[in-house]
């Protein structure tokens, strides 16, 4: 498989390492974050994207590289004059991508497919947004932790509180070098100890 970018410029497949993740079960675990994915194209897309920093999309005025369509968009309009950006017919709003319109359309004008959550009153013109909403009626904990007695709701949940036992702290001051397990950690941290610096 080739990828195709816009533009016509093309690129060999990005292929994963062994040591970019590990399987769990139907999971692909991203072994640079922990994000769980179904689908190992998802998790290939993730790791080309977030972590190996391979652009997705050319200018094929320029050849400079872009990680997602709407930075594409605008570096076309400020750098060649070149304007892609996509209108609204309703509003005459502008936007730098197909997906980012379809999202106002369906979510600003209320024009496109309802979802409704099947143990509430909750709707959202958004798929995404009713994944989300579905979680505050999730009770069952299925992830267990193999080290303690906590269960979670989310495998990604899961995954962060595991590093506790496993001591793997990702998340390190640059002050003073101190390591955390999670963001949140170093931000309390940066806060109460290292005030004066910006994060």
């Amino acid at each position: 498989m080739i990828l195709m970018f816009r533009g016509g410029k093309t690129a060999p497949k990005f292929c994963l390492l062994s040591q970019d993740y590990k399987k769990d079960g139907d999971q692909y675990i991203c072994s640079h974050c922990d994000k769980s994915y179904r689908k190992i194209c998802s998790l290939r897309f993730h790791v080309k994207s977030k972590h190996y920093k391979i652009p997705q999309f050319l200018c094929e005025l320029c050849e400079k590289g872009f990680m997602n369509l709407a930075p594409l968009t605008v570096h076309k309009l400020e750098a060649h004059n070149v304007d892609e950006r996509f209108k609204c017919n309703a509003c005459n709003g502008t936007f730098n991508t197909e997906i980012q319109l379809q999202k106002h359309i369906n979510n600003f004008h209320m024009l496109g497919r309802k979802y409704r959550c099947k143990f509430c009153e909750y709707e959202s013109f958004s798929l995404q947004g009713m994944y989300k909403h579905k979680y505050k009626h999730k009770t069952v904990k299925d992830y267990h932790c193999r080290f303690c007695r906590k269960s979670f709701l989310r495998k990604a949940t899961l995954n962060l509180h595991e590093r506790i036992h496993t001591g793997d702290r990702r998340k390190v001051c640059k002050e003073c070098g101190q390591a955390f397990v999670q963001k949140a950690s170093l931000n309390y941290h940066m806060t109460k100890h290292h005030p004066e610096v910006n994060f």
